[in-house]
């Protein structure tokens, strides 16, 4: 396994489904049917439609990194609802 996919497999799965939905958009093999199945997704719970709002801030700093040649800025992590903080 790469570090890459390592890296992958520890985002919370929330994150990774709503990647996975915006690579499969932006593939330019989407149908309408995938749409809907979005909409379904992103309407199961409040943490759904976060993780693909936050997912789609991920995919915009990237391309706009790849644009520009310069990494993008990091990426602040909210702490889940009932997390215990850190002292």
């Amino acid at each position: 396994m790469t570090k890459r996919n390592h890296q992958v497999d520890h985002l919370d799965p929330l994150i990774r489904e709503a990647l996975s939905w915006i690579m499969r958009l932006k593939s330019g093999e989407a149908t309408i049917a995938d749409a809907e199945q979005l909409m379904d997704w992103r309407g199961k719970s409040s943490a759904h439609e976060r993780a693909f709002r936050d997912a789609v801030k991920c995919w915009r700093a990237i391309g706009e990194a790849l644009a520009t040649g310069r990494p993008a800025p990091a990426v602040r992590r909210r702490r889940q609802t009932g997390s215990k903080k850190r002292a």
